[in-house]
This record gives C-alpha cells, structure tokens and sequence, in this order.
C-alpha cells in the first residue's frame, strides 16, 4: 500500500547544470492571483551562478513513488544564497509565473473600438506571453476607449479582468505554464478531490483499498500517522461583514431619460445586517447588459 512517505520533491533549473535537493517548500494559489512558489534548497555547489537562475525557468515536480503527480512551473524571481556547511550550502528561491512580470511594467494607453477580451489578448502578447487560452463565453460589447492611465500592466489586466467577470488561474506541464482566463469560472473545472471526513471509529487509518469519490479529500482531523493519500489536516470555518447590496446607475446620450439603474442583493445575510449599499456611476456604459 502506497503512503506519504513515498512522496518526493525535485527543483531542476531548465537552463544551466545546477543540482539541488529541496528542504522545504510553499506554495500559494489563488484564483485570478499569479502563483507563488518558495523553496528552501541544498546544492553541493558553493557558488552557483545565479545568472543560471535569475528570470530562468524552473520546474518543480512532485513525486509519489516513482511517477510525478504534480508539476509547477515558472520563473526564477529571487534567488539568494544562505549558510554554507562543509559540504552543502543552502539557497532559497522564489518562483513566479511569466505573468508577474507585468507588475514590472507600466505604461499609458489608449484602446479604441475593442473588446475586452482582445484588449487582454494584446497585453498578454506585449508581455511575450503566448502560453494562454482565452475562453469568452459570453458576449462582450465593443468599447469606443478603454485608458490604461499608468498603472502596471499586471493591474490594468487585472481591473479590466475584473469589470467583465474574466477569472483566471494556471496549467502547469514539465515544460511550460499554460494561463487560463474564461468569464465562466465553471469552466475552470472541479478541484479534483474535494472533502470528506473520516469516521471517530477508524483509529485514524486510511485503507488505501477503500474507493473515495474522486471529487472528495480524506479530512484527518487527528494528525498523527502516515495516510494512504494526501489529506486535509486543518480546516477553518471563518464569516464576516460584507457589502449587503450593490446600487449602479450610468447615462446613456441615447436615452437620456434612462436611469439605467440595476440592483443585487448578497445571499447568505442572515448573520448581518443587509442594509450596507455600495453605489456606484462608472459613467461608460451605453446599454444595459
């Protein structure tokens, strides 16, 4: 029966001949956030050129016995070297996708007579970004202009994302990182493994035999022992006080008479009050959705 214990991790630079062995590990994702990728790292080499590293691709792969489950890559963003022993020194290294690099640009422009969608296909190619799938689900109206008014190109991205419900996230492969950005955050598909608790009774053991729905993750509450299969040790249950009620008015020269006013209510306000409105004139829209 396979356990965590077969579990290994590997971090090869995809230009040079460095070799390391990983420590430890973090990484974080997020929807519609560029991934962050923290390693704590060991080589026998005591003066690596960090120009094999530094804005270089990576892949960190995981392993479980001897195939891979799970790849991660991306761009060197910081590299820095740390205590060196008699034999081994240690290194950490942050890893990004090519997308954080347009946090590193700014600039001002104007786009006339273009969707958003092929705004966003232009700011991805001007970031050199050809790895992406853009998947416009729904109709979206053609601006007369859209400003980027000097903001980074990774926030004007971000915002126009944003204003017409664009999310996106990333699919990573032995050689590249593919970005996915759809307006129908369904398309995105399930999270393979999702919850499930395991009875008081089981003395905290997991057969590896037992057939687990596939869109379930085995909850370990208890977390002693070396399960069969990744589980979920912590859980967090947390609520808090949010914007109730969204009010948005705008103008249009084409029926000034128009309010052109919609409203939606949050769900889910049983615990707080529902009278927090935020009231919005964005002062662009020609027509209602």
């Amino acid at each position: 029966m396979a356990s965590q214990s077969d579990l290994r991790y590997t971090f090869e630079p995809l230009v040079g001949n460095a070799e390391f062995e990983v420590v430890s590990f973090e990484l974080k994702e997020a929807i519609s956030t560029p991934f962050t990728l923290e390693l704590e790292l060991i080589s026998f080499e005591p003066d690596i050129d960090f120009g094999q590293l530094l804005d270089k691709p990576i892949v960190f792969t995981i392993w479980d016995g001897k195939g891979p489950v799970r790849y991660v890559h991306g761009l060197v963003s910081r590299f820095s070297q740390g205590e060196s022993g008699f034999y081994r020194t240690y290194y950490n290294a942050l890893v990004e996708p090519i997308l954080a690099r347009a946090g590193l640009r700014s600039n001002w422009r104007i786009f006339q007579q273009k969707t958003v969608p092929q705004i966003l296909e232009l700011m991805l190619k001007r970031q050199g970004i050809v790895q992406y799938e853009l998947r416009a689900i729904r109709d979206h109206h053609v601006r007369e202009f859209c400003v980027q008014a000097g903001e980074t190109d990774l926030a004007f991205i971000a915002r126009l994302a944003a204003e017409e419900g664009f999310v996106y996230r990333f699919e990573h492969s032995e050689t590249l990182h593919k970005l996915i950005i759809t307006d129908q955050l369904l398309s995105l598909g399930l999270i393979s493994h999702g919850a499930l608790k395991t009875d008081n009774g089981d003395e905290s053991f997991f057969d590896g035999e037992d057939v687990i729905d596939p869109d379930t993750v085995l909850y370990q509450s208890d977390s002693g022992g070396d399960q069969a299969r990744p589980c979920l040790w912590r859980l967090r249950y947390s609520e808090h006080v949010r914007t109730s009620r969204q009010v948005q008015r705008d103008y249009t020269f084409t029926n000034p008479a128009y309010r052109q006013e919609h409203r939606a209510s949050g769900a889910f306000l049983e615990h707080q009050s529902s009278d927090y409105e935020r009231f919005d004139y964005p002062g662009r829209y020609k027509r209602d959705a």
